[in-house]
């Protein structure tokens, strides 16, 4: 027999969480924020979090089960908190909306709540990211001051690393000549200067299409991670090369394997790289 395609409508828990919290909700995460005395919670579901975090089993559901159905939180805030509980809800969420503070205060739920899924993401996505001279200092203190999340620490470090790497030693001299450098600014400098040296990858590691340290393979093309001569594909429909980007940064004319070029700019947002 032969069954209709039908679309079944499943319930977004999120939604309810959000709008209809009770009945339904059993327990409640309790925030007091320290600055303003400001009192906020956010309710939620034993069962979905015990699904979502190993610790979270554990505590309401184990040997010894949480009695309290209000539970202070003191380690986080209730924006970040309200993050992660969507994240357990498999609400969508893109993080690359998010800022390295942000990121490195998810991180720290996702390791005390063993949700490693959720950290290796946050460490792929700062993986990625592109820094310059304006926040390089930031991130590489962020990196120092989250030393105790060890893989989050160390992929901030990655791109402070691969920015001083790529970085031309005149451009590198001005940053130590800013008058607002200081002393331990400019140790943390010199800091940064002997590991990017250290950590400097052999040149059969670096990806021979995209040439990064870090493979690009089906990243979006940007004006920071370009280069001339790689393989690009545009909605996984057509393989082409990358010639050059056009004076606004924001187009890009490539060629195709029978060697045309195409006669205008394609949106660089619509081309990723394909590495082999």
């Amino acid at each position: 027999m032969a069954y209709p395609n039908i679309n079944i409508q499943t319930i977004d828990l999120a939604m309810v969480r959000e709008n209809s919290p009770n009945p339904t909700c059993d327990v409640k995460f309790t925030f007091l924020d320290q600055k303003t005395g400001l009192k906020s919670e956010l309710p939620a579901h034993k069962l979905i979090l015990a699904f979502g975090s190993e610790v979270f089993m554990r505590q309401f559901f184990g040997s010894i089960p949480e009695e309290e159905n209000a539970i202070p939180i003191e380690d986080s805030t209730v924006e970040v908190f309200r993050i992660f509980l969507d994240i357990l809800y498999n609400k969508k969420i893109s993080l690359k909306a998010f800022d390295f503070k942000l990121l490195a205060d998810l991180y720290y739920l996702a390791e005390k709540h063993h949700h490693k899924f959720l950290k290796d993401l946050i460490v792929n996505e700062v993986w990625f990211r592109e820094i310059d001279s304006g926040n390089l200092l930031e991130v590489a203190k962020m990196a120092e001051n989250n030393a105790h999340l060890e893989e989050f620490s160390s992929s901030l470090l990655n791109i402070c690393y691969v920015f001083m790497r790529k970085t031309d030693l005149a451009s590198i001299s001005d940053i130590f000549d800013n008058e607002d450098v200081g002393e331990e600014n400019s140790c943390l400098l010199h800091r940064l200067m002997a590991g990017a040296e250290r950590t400097r990858p052999n040149p059969e590691d670096i990806c021979q299409n995209c040439r990064h340290e870090q493979c690009q393979d089906g990243k979006e093309l940007t004006k920071g991670n370009f280069v001339t001569g790689a393989y690009i594909t545009r909605g996984g429909l057509d393989i082409m090369r990358t010639v050059n980007i056009d004076g606004s940064g924001s187009g890009v004319v490539y060629k195709f394997g029978d060697g045309s070029v195409m006669p205008y700019p394609v949106k660089i947002s619509e081309l990723t790289y394909m590495c082999f």
